[in-house]
């Protein structure tokens, strides 16, 4: 029953809760410290107290005594006023003794009472006698019988010391078992709030960790175009069931637009065999390269899956993660969307931009980014799906293999004859001379499979360049070891 109920528990319900578990046991722990503690010293505390009130009336007679005979001695002033201090020090501990029956039990309360009442008898004669003169007849005498009556004193208030003493030995034999038992039920007590603490803990971990962990994985499968994984089942009735049950729906939609895809390049296979002539079969069959590529680089499942992510990031208010994820996003909006050979200049560079920000989060301050344009470039027009894959290779090929790092260039400049120049730069690791040969031999092999050595993005973009502008544009490629990479890009802006 508990489990189903956790289970429908929204995310953020779950962390409430298991914050509150935590704070519970916090206050519950100390707490059951603290009863501990008073228990421990609420009995010594008492016993200590009544020790010392009993010595303290102890050493109030003693210091009364010698004042009292020290007055007796001298008869002056101060040695008087010594006593009447020792007398109120004294008066004062005999009334601080405890003297409840029902606490101190019976032979401590009869001593108790003998000690007030010989103390006020002995009061009566010490005060009698300092009445008298010393030389009056009969001081002698009842000097003697004051120092008896203080000797019983003090031998009462010994006897009522050790009874004391001896009463808070047996209160402390009769609680010693239980003192014994705190050490274990301390331990036993920490073993199950800590149990309980697991507990929780690994209900999070099953409802949270592991179904972002399976995602996770199955989504690092599907990248890499393998469908054959079983779909994700978790028992889940919060948001990540909802995106579990999303994720399914979309990998099945993507695979069976893989599998279209791979039925239209087989088509488009048999149709390059027949090797066409009529020139618009050929910008057709270009066109559904373009779209095979395109398709190929973007499942439809992982843009919609960012979006729902961006939200859930927008909600917690992690900007950061909010504005990667936005940039993602229309990486594959632009893709997806795109269907024109030709765009505006300013949605290639957006797209571009997108891409940098994502890598400077990825390498930080390791790579920067540059674009130098006039200040009117909304008239221009470029093939789509160009100036990111070209910023990607100098990101992926120039500066990630360079230790410190590098920056990109875009320069955009506007020739005669409505020509547009755009070069795109980096001070990466660049190329040896043979490497760059070879690499300018695969590109101007009109065999497309050769081009495509060259790599999907650049071999794409020289074809795509070539065909659209009937040999007018072009692609040029320089590059130094060491230096880095220029590649020059040649557009028209009259053809179309």
């Amino acid at each position: 029953m508990l489990k189903k109920i956790w289970l429908r528990l929204s995310i953020d319900r779950k962390v409430r809760s298991f914050a509150l578990v935590v704070i519970v046991i916090i206050l519950v722990s100390s707490g059951f410290s603290m009863l501990t503690m008073g228990f421990s010293l609420k009995d010594y505390s008492e016993i200590l107290d009544e020790n010392k009130i009993c010595q303290e009336f102890m050493d109030a007679m003693e210091s009364e005594g010698n004042a009292f005979h020290s007055y007796i001695a001298q008869r002056s002033d101060t040695s008087r006023e010594n006593l009447d201090n020792a007398i109120a020090r004294t008066e004062r501990s005999v009334n601080e003794l405890p003297f409840d029956y029902e606490i101190i039990g019976s032979e401590r309360y009869a001593r108790t009472w003998n000690i007030k009442s010989a103390y006020e008898q002995y009061k009566a004669f010490r005060d009698d006698m300092m009445s008298i003169g010393v030389n009056k007849p009969g001081f002698v005498m009842r000097l003697s019988e004051y120092n008896r009556r203080e000797k019983y004193l003090e031998q009462y208030s010994r006897r009522l010391l050790q009874l004391t003493v001896e009463a808070g030995s047996d209160a402390y034999t009769e609680k010693l078992p239980t003192f014994r038992l705190l050490p274990f039920i301390l331990a036993n007590f920490t073993l199950i709030m800590l149990f309980i603490v697991f507990s929780v803990s690994r209900a999070m971990t099953e409802s949270i960790v592991v179904p972002v962990l399976k995602l996770s994985q199955e989504a690092r499968r599907i990248g890499q175009s393998d469908f054959s994984g079983e779909d994700i089942s978790i028992e889940n009735q919060d948001e990540i069931g909802d995106l579990v049950k999303i994720f399914n729906g979309m990998k099945h939609a993507t695979e069976d637009n893989i599998n279209t895809i791979r039925e239209n390049h087989r088509m488009t296979e048999l149709l390059q065999q027949e090797k066409m002539e009529n020139i618009e079969m050929e910008k057709r069959l270009d066109m559904n390269r373009l779209e095979l590529l395109k398709s190929q680089i973007n499942p439809h499942f992982l843009f919609n899956t960012l979006n729902m992510i961006g939200s859930m990031a927008e909600l917690e208010e992690a900007d950061t993660t909010v504005k990667m994820t936005h940039s993602l996003a229309q990486l594959f909006r632009y893709n997806l969307s795109t269907k024109e050979q030709v765009v505006p200049i300013e949605s290639e560079l957006m797209i571009a931009e997108n891409y940098m920000y994502l890598q400077k989060m990825r390498f930080g301050s390791r790579v920067q980014y540059e674009v130098i344009r006039p200040e009117d470039v909304g008239s221009i027009r470029i093939p789509s799906f160009t100036m990111q894959p070209l910023v990607e290779n100098a990101i992926v090929h120039g500066i990630s293999k360079k230790e410190q790092g590098g920056k990109v260039s875009v320069d955009i400049s506007m020739k005669d004859k409505g020509m547009v120049v755009i070069t795109i730069s980096d001070d990466g690791l660049g190329m040896k001379k043979e490497v760059l040969e070879g690499l300018l031999e695969r590109l101007r092999e009109p065999d497309e499979n050769r081009t495509a050595k060259v790599g999907i993005g650049l071999g794409n973009i020289y074809r795509r360049i070539d065909t659209l502008y009937k040999g007018q544009g072009g692609l040029e490629i320089e590059s130094e070891e060491g230096k880095g990479t220029r590649i020059v890009l040649s557009i028209p802006q009259e053809a179309t």
